[in-house]
C-alpha cells in the first residue's frame, strides 16, 4: 500500500524531484535544499543548475532526461545512506525468555545492546560480549529492568525485550 506522500508525489513530480533534491543535498552540502512546494520556480531551477554543474551535467536549470537519470541515481545513493537501516528481528518467536546460563546468539545481541547503555550512560555496568548469560549480564539485566519499572528477576522475557528494544531505539534517536 502506497503511502500519502508516494500518491501526492506520483500526482505531482515536481514534489517528487524537490524531494528527491533534498535527500541528495543531505549527502552534498553544497546543493541547498529547497521548499518542496510542488512548483517549479526560480529556487528550484537555481538548485537543478548547481545539481548539474557538480555532476558534470550540461548546465540548463531544466530537467532532461539525462539530468533526471543522474538525479534518480544521486537520490539512490542519497537515501541508502540517510535512511536509518532497518531493525533486525532476533528473539526467536520459540525463545521465551532468555536467563542464567543460556548460550545463544540472541544473548550475544543483549550484551552488546547492554554495552551500548554502558559507553552511553554512566550508570550501566560493562558487560563482556560472550554470549553466555553469566552473572555480569544478569546483573545489568537487573540494573536495566530496575531503572525501567519492571520486575527485577534477571531474565530477560518478552517484556523486558521489547522495552530494551524501545528504549534502544529512543537512545539513538540522540547519538551526537
Amino acid at each position: 500500500m502506497k503511502s500519502k506522500l508516494d500518491i501526492m508525489k506520483a500526482a505531482n513530480p515536481i514534489l517528487e524531484l524537490q524531494l528527491n533534491l533534498n535527500d541528495i543535498a543531505i549527502e552534498n552540502p553544497d546543493i541547498p535544499t529547497i521548499i518542496p512546494t510542488g512548483i517549479f520556480d526560480q529556487q528550484t531551477q537555481n538548485v537543478i543548475s548547481l545539481f548539474q554543474r557538480k555532476f558534470n551535467l550540461p548546465i540548463t536549470g531544466k530537467v532532461d532526461y539525462e539530468t533526471w537519470n543522474a538525479i534518480r541515481k544521486e537520490h539512490s545513493i542519497a537515501i541508502h545512506n540517510i535512511n536509518t537501516p532497518g531493525s533486525v528481528f532476533c528473539f526467536p518467536q520459540n525463545l521465551k525468555q532468555c536467563k542464567m546460563g543460556d548460550k545463544c546468539y540472541t544473548v550475544y545481541i543483549l550484551q552488546i545492546i547492554l554495552n551500548y547503555f554502558h559507553n552511553k550512560y554512566k550508570n550501566y555496568p560493562d558487560v563482556k560480549l560472550t554470549g553466555i548469560f553469566d552473572e555480569q549480564t544478569e546483573a545489568a539485566v537487573k540494573q536495566f529492568q530496575m531503572f525501567s519499572n519492571i520486575p527485577v528477576t534477571g531474565i530477560v522475557d518478552r517484556q523486558t525485550w521489547n522495552i530494551l528494544n524501545k528504549i534502544n531505539e529512543t537512545c539513538k534517536l540522540y547519538n551526537n
